[in-house]
């Protein structure tokens, strides 16, 4: 049985997408037009070099995957482009996939141009687009805003205090991506974690994707998220995965994209792995895109990948789908 195959669109009437990141939501050509449009010089002046770019269609380096979001992030560096990207995340999403309902997240300071656009008119764009589509398609949606890494703690702190601001727009909650950087330190996120808690917006974390179960310890036991972004090394640490269904924490899992990663995931039998060893412990999950443009990929496609690889069933996947609606952090859902 192919992927394809495996399930149809029309099968699951509630499919979501929590985990997936604007800088890859919309198209290739979307971006080479928004680009062009506002005069941005790109690397590549032919088309077809400039889409081997954006995608990743072989495994790859950590450090390789994310310097792609460094490209699209500057293309996507204006109050128009956010508005435009956020709509097609929304649309294609719905179109392509079935989705009804995503969580879209983005880091709005990576994307004002070094300071030259207010965030709060990214942000307001942000909403803008995701309620065009939200009345042109039946999907829900909630925007998550990204933290990094690489910023200052001052600079994150005001993304979580606009993340509060924007609570009652369609802002949904906060989180912390970005590459690993040896000045950061969770504690750093502690305030912008208590001015989440206290607007009431879900609390999601990227870790244990390419970093060791110690950080996973680190980040529950200081931040105490409601959710893990990816979290797959998780399972080398079987009290750890005691530690997160007891404090029912739910991982967002991204398989394609941790297979694409060369320090993640080795192929699908790892992966079986890793979702059986999940499951077996009792640990929530959810089945995400991550990055639909960069991976070619979609939150139906990866189910379907998942049954046809045998990982999991029909029913499986309908009763995931349904954990994901639960774990939603759009109001109404939890």
């Amino acid at each position: 049985m192919s992927p394809d195959q495996a399930i149809l669109p029309e099968e699951l009437h509630d499919l979501c997408d929590l985990h997936m990141h604007l800088g890859s939501a919309a198209t290739a050509h979307t971006l080479w037009e928004i680009a062009h449009d506002q005069g941005i010089a790109l690397k590549e002046k032919d088309y077809w070099r400039f889409v081997d770019t954006i995608e990743m269609v072989h495994q790859d380096t950590y450090e390789a995957y994310l310097k792609r979001f460094d490209y699209t992030e500057k293309i996507q560096s204006s109050p128009m482009a956010v508005e435009r990207c956020v709509y097609e995340g929304f649309s294609l999403s719905y179109r392509k996939a079935n989705i009804r309902l995503l969580e879209l997240r983005f880091n709005p300071v990576n994307r004002n141009s070094e300071g030259f656009y207010d965030l709060d008119k990214l942000i307001f764009s942000a909403i803008v687009g995701m309620k065009k589509a939200t009345l042109i398609y039946p999907i829900q949606g909630g925007l998550i805003l990204c933290m990094d890494r690489r910023l200052s703690p001052e600079l994150n702190l005001i993304i979580a205090e606009k993340a509060a601001r924007f609570s009652r727009d369609g802002v949904v909650g906060i989180d912390v991506a970005g590459p690993l950087v040896s000045s950061f330190s969770w504690a750093q996120i502690k305030e912008p974690v208590r001015i989440a808690r206290k607007n009431k917006l879900g609390v999601t974390i990227h870790t244990g994707e390419v970093t060791p179960p110690e950080e996973v310890w680190e980040v529950i036991e200081t931040l105490q998220p409601d959710r893990i972004g990816h979290g797959v090394k998780s399972v080398k640490d079987k009290s750890l995965l005691d530690e997160l269904a007891r404090r029912k924490i739910c991982l967002e899992l991204c398989p394609t994209s941790n297979l694409r990663t060369k320090e993640c995931i080795k192929d699908w039998d790892e992966m079986r792995e890793v979702i059986y060893t999940l499951r077996d412990h009792g640990v929530r999950f959810t089945i995400n895109s991550d990055n639909p443009v960069f991976l070619q990929t979609n939150a139906l496609r990866e189910n379907q990948q998942l049954i046809a690889q045998g990982i999991l069933t029909r029913d499986e996947v309908i009763a995931c789908s349904q954990q994901a609606v639960r774990e939603s952090f759009i109001r109404g859902n939890r």
